[in-house]
């Protein structure tokens, strides 16, 4: 019931830059979250959307398609200390150990975040009918603007909601 009186708006708008003792606030804290949230982000949502609309529209049966399947698979089921370990080891073997750099947390927010951004995407990406694709296909549209025109307007609200899921992971 003490911290309680600490809960202010002093709290959420001050840094503990320099403070030895009382006071201070985790704005830097609040801060930090926010960048390393939206880096992941920039990241993941790409890669995991790209990849989705290749296992969609391009990988219909492929080899490589099941391969990346199986992966993204497999990553749904890592857990976050185990990415940590790995953005942690990869940034190791560049920068040698002991490194502390941000981009290692979004690196391993990434891993975490791309399966879940794939999964969703490919889910609502398969919800468009065929025939919307066959009848812009019909009318001479080449295969890239019919995705990025005709199958992804009606799946944009899924994959937002796929997005938002793998942030809130």
């Amino acid at each position: 019931s003490a911290g309680v009186s600490r809960f202010d708006a002093i709290f959420f708008s001050s840094s503990m830059r320099n403070v030895v003792g009382e006071g201070g606030g985790a704005v830097h804290a609040i801060w930090g979250t926010v960048l390393i949230t939206l880096a992941a982000a920039v990241i993941s949502i790409p890669i995991g959307l790209m990849t989705a609309i290749y296992l969609v529209e391009y990988g219909a049966g492929k080899r490589i398609a099941r391969g990346i399947t199986f992966l993204v698979d497999v990553m749904t089921g890592i857990p976050s200390i185990v990415a940590g370990l790995f953005a942690y080891a990869l940034f190791a073997l560049f920068f040698g150990a002991g490194v502390r750099l941000g981009i290692m947390g979004s690196i391993a927010l990434s891993v975490l975040m791309i399966p879940v951004v794939v999964r969703s995407s490919e889910e609502m990406l398969r919800l468009v009918p065929n025939e919307l694709r066959e009848a812009a296909y019909a009318l001479g549209v080449p295969k890239w603007l019919t995705i990025l025109k005709v199958v992804l307007p009606p799946a944009i609200a899924g994959i937002t909601t796929g997005v938002m899921l793998s942030i809130a992971r």
